[in-house]
C-alpha cells in the first residue's frame, strides 16, 4: 500500500508541474547587442602596410622577442625596437645596418615552395646587401604569420607573428 501511495504521489507531482517556455525578445538598446563582423583580408602586399605588434617564433630555448614594426607603402621597414639586426657579421667585422626594406613579390624555387615569398632586405653602411626569404603562412585582417623559408619542409617553424594593435 505504501508503494502504491508513493507512486501515486510522484505521478501527480510530475503531471501537475507544467513549465512554460517563452521565447526571449532581443533588447531594444542596440548597444547591448554584440555584432560579429567578418573580414576578408586583402592580399599580403596591401594588408601588411601599417603598424603591427611583432612577436618572434624562435628556436627552442631562445627567448621570444616582442615589439612594434611598421611596414610602409614604399616597402620600408621601420623597426624602432631593433627586432631585426642592426649589425650583421661580415666575417672580420660587424657591419652597421642602414636600411631595412621588405618585398612581397618573388619566388624561391630551391626548396619547392611555390607560393609568394615575403623577404626582408638589409643594407649595411659599407654597401653590403642581404636578403632573408620567408613565406606567408597565414594572412588575416588582424594577424599575419610568416615563417623562414628554410623551415618550409620542417616540422618546427621559425618566424614571426604580426598582430594589429
Amino acid at each position: 500500500m505504501k508503494n502504491a501511495l508513493f507512486l501515486l504521489t510522484v505521478l501527480v507531482g510530475v503531471f501537475s508541474c507544467k513549465e512554460e517556455f517563452r521565447q526571449l525578445t532581443p533588447p531594444r538598446d542596440s548597444s547591448l547587442v554584440e555584432t560579429v563582423t567578418s573580414c576578408q583580408a586583402p592580399p599580403i602586399e596591401k594588408n601588411i602596410v601599417g603598424t603591427w605588434q611583432f612577436e618572434t617564433i624562435p628556436p627552442v630555448g631562445q627567448a621570444i622577442r616582442k615589439g612594434t614594426v611598421t611596414f610602409d607603402a614604399q616597402k620600408n621597414l621601420i623597426d624602432p625596437d631593433s627586432l631585426y639586426a642592426n649589425y650583421i657579421d661580415i666575417g672580420s667585422k660587424m657591419a652597421k645596418v642602414v636600411t631595412k626594406t621588405y618585398d612581397t613579390d618573388g619566388d624561391y624555387p630551391a626548396i619547392g615552395y611555390a607560393g609568394k615569398i615575403f623577404r626582408i632586405d638589409i643594407t649595411t653602411k659599407d654597401g653590403r646587401y642581404e636578403k632573408w626569404p620567408m613565406y606567408v603562412f597565414s594572412n588575416e585582417c588582424k594577424k599575419i604569420v610568416i615563417y623562414q623559408i628554410a623551415t618550409y619542409n620542417l616540422p618546427t617553424k621559425l618566424g614571426f607573428i604580426l598582430r594589429k594593435p
